[in-house]
């Protein structure tokens, strides 16, 4: 009996906070057409079942019986791509904004995805096939804004002054996540869009991600919204807490000016970074038109590059 090539895998990492649960309720509805398309999805529902018990978590915790469950996990895993294949499937996209790590990690260490690195690099080592890697990014100010209005509205304080100090000292942007991914998967495409630019357009990113818009004709889903301020204030207030919640145009917003400006310019070198090709690790995806062509990952003009549907141009 011939044996069956499994099908290569897409990762979609989010990040969170950047419209990803509502690309993840697009790819769930749509998984009927998808899957005709030979393309299978596993989203959280699925990913958080078991299925990866052991591949994913705080990497620097060495445990003999967690790689008892990790070298299960990566024989489950490869059994459901031989069954893939033996339906027809012929590429997996797996969706799950933790893979990069928890806000709650990113709270505690006040950096952006700090073990993203290992981490990748573990999940990569029993998903053997990761050919296409998609990240999204956000303005710091923002997203960190965002990631403590969601913690909050779970019972968490809000943040102090300590620890707005310390996001500030550690100088981590998208750029060092984006240069720790391509680590960890050097043999698979990274492709980097923006949050101001794709969330509220998940059919944008649907198309970006499986190759095609999508087969329904109904609106998109926009899920996971950060609590307003004045939601913040009214949780914070029915707990007891008298601490006043900054906001800029009903919207929390933890930095002041100054460090909000220093936020977005550090954010505006990572950004001019990925349109000048990224080094060669990233094609950054964008509604602008750029003069430089999409690249490969060794810098060079990667002729096979398409722009999906007209949505996007790709610069690289």
């Amino acid at each position: 009996m011939p044996l069956t090539r499994v099908p290569p895998i897409t990762l979609h990492l989010g990040a969170h906070r950047t419209g990803t649960k509502s690309l993840q309720a697009l790819l769930e509805r749509e998984a009927e057409a998808l899957a005709a398309r030979g393309m299978a999805v596993w989203p959280p529902r699925k990913t958080r079942s078991g299925l990866m018990t052991g591949l994913v978590g705080d990497p620097g915790r060495p445990d003999p019986a967690r790689e008892i469950r990790a070298h299960r996990a990566a024989g489950r895993i490869a059994m459901r791509r031989d069954a893939l294949a033996a339906d027809g499937i012929t590429r997996l996209l797996i969706s799950d904004e933790n893979m990069l790590g928890s806000l709650r990690e990113n709270l505690l260490l006040a950096r952006l995805y700090p073990t993203v690195g290992p981490r990748l690099a573990r999940l990569a080592s029993a998903l053997p096939g990761v050919d296409h890697v998609c990240l999204s990014v956000r303005a710091p100010d923002t997203w960190w804004g965002s990631a403590f209005a969601f913690l909050m509205g779970r019972g968490f304080a809000p943040p102090d002054r300590a620890t707005l100090d310390a996001v500030l000292r550690a100088r981590r942007g998208w750029r060092h996540v984006v240069e720790d991914i391509a680590r960890a998967v050097p043999q698979a495409r990274l492709t980097v869009w923006t949050h101001e630019e794709m969330a509220a357009r998940p059919a944008a990113g649907f198309a970006l991600l499986t190759g095609a818009p999508p087969a329904g004709d109904g609106p998109a889903p926009h899920l996971m919204a950060a609590p307003t301020l004045d939601a913040l204030r009214a949780r914070l207030r029915d707990e007891g807490c008298m601490t006043d919640l900054p906001g800029v145009g009903g919207v929390y917003a933890p930095f002041d000016p100054d460090d909000r400006a220093a936020l977005r310019a550090a954010h505006a070198e990572d950004l001019a970074w990925l349109r000048a090709g990224a080094d060669g690790l990233a094609d950054f995806v964008t509604r602008r038109p750029e003069e430089a062509p999409p690249r490969d990952r060794k810098g060079r003009t990667d002729v096979r590059a398409r722009r999906p549907e007209g949505e996007m141009d790709a610069a690289g």
